[in-house]
């Protein structure tokens, strides 16, 4: 891939339709968020829902900083490579310390493709520079990117992941933006590695919190994957995280770890954990996937 994001607005192509309650923000899907299979996964939508769980609650008292604590989002069906979504939020409680946003996304005549929750934490921590938020149009589908070769329906998850890590087999557009590579392939513990570019940076010049969510989430995607058998379709439905600490982007590698709660025939669940070079845990989640799609 030969495209170069500026910011992660940028680089998910997301846009604010209105400040005004409710936040309003679009994001048009497309082939750069594919995953390994072609499909849009719930990584490809983390950096929309997490601006929209926090900005609500930021915009509150400008005079003070704010961060992500924890995001919790539930999907239903899944978006395609053509559709636009619309992100709806509103801060639904609030005090001097937190903020809880109930966060609402849809694609078309308001059919509802994810929902769930965004708690914010005020901190006291500097900004170094100005929000890279954009309110302008819906911008067009981001189809830099070609999509990977159909996956054989005989090999298992375990197979492909290994050919992934290998290099046999892409790791999908959205990986491929991200950096991404599998460090570990063992279904028991998958290990997902990621350089913290300075474009996944926010304005106190740390990893934006979506970015983080969506390496997260990209390594429960793979974690599910590595322990399916051959033919076996997957889709993550719930996704919690909680943001510890957040790494600097200074190109040095974080390392999510995906390990197997119980993989169902109907529901799979696997826990993650994100480090960073010196091992500080920065983030913890909790993903189910469905298995019979």
């Amino acid at each position: 891939m030969t495209y170069q994001p500026v910011n992660a607005f940028d680089a998910f192509a997301i846009r604010v339709d209105s400040l005004e309650p409710p936040l309003v923000m679009t994001q048009p899907m497309g082939a750069r968020f594919a995953d390994h299979r072609g499909l849009i996964e719930m990584p490809a939508l983390m950096v929309l829902f997490d601006d929209l769980g926090g900005i609500p609650f930021s915009f509150a008292d400008r005079s003070s900083s704010s961060l992500q604590a924890r995001l919790s989002v539930s999907v239903g069906p899944r978006p395609g490579l053509t559709d636009v979504l619309r992100g709806e939020s509103v801060l639904s409680m609030s005090d001097e310390a937190f903020g809880s946003t109930t966060v609402r996304v849809t694609r078309g005549d308001d059919e509802e493709v994810a929902g769930g929750r965004a708690r914010s934490a005020r901190v006291g921590r500097a900004r170094i520079g100005e929000s890279e938020i954009v309110v302008g149009p819906t911008l067009p589908a981001p189809d830099d990117a070609e999509l990977p070769e159909p996956i054989d329906q005989s090999l298992t998850g375990a197979q492909i992941v290994a050919s992934i890590a290998d290099g046999e087999r892409r790791i999908g557009p959205l990986g491929e933006l991200l950096g991404a590579s599998i460090a570990d392939a063992d279904p028991a513990a998958v290990r997902l590695a990621i350089p913290a570019a300075k474009w996944m940076g926010n304005f106190f010049g740390t990893m934006h919190g979506g970015m983080i969510a969506t390496i997260v989430a990209q390594a429960a995607s793979l974690g599910v994957a590595a322990n399916l058998r051959a033919g076996v379709g997957y889709q993550l439905v719930e996704f919690t995280v909680a943001f510890l600490r957040s790494p600097a982007v200074d190109g040095r590698s974080v390392t999510a770890t995906a390990i197997p709660v119980k993989i169902g025939r109907r529901l799979s669940t696997v826990d993650v954990e994100l480090h960073d070079a010196d091992g500080t845990l920065l983030a913890r989640a909790t993903a189910d996937a469905r298995c019979d799609v």
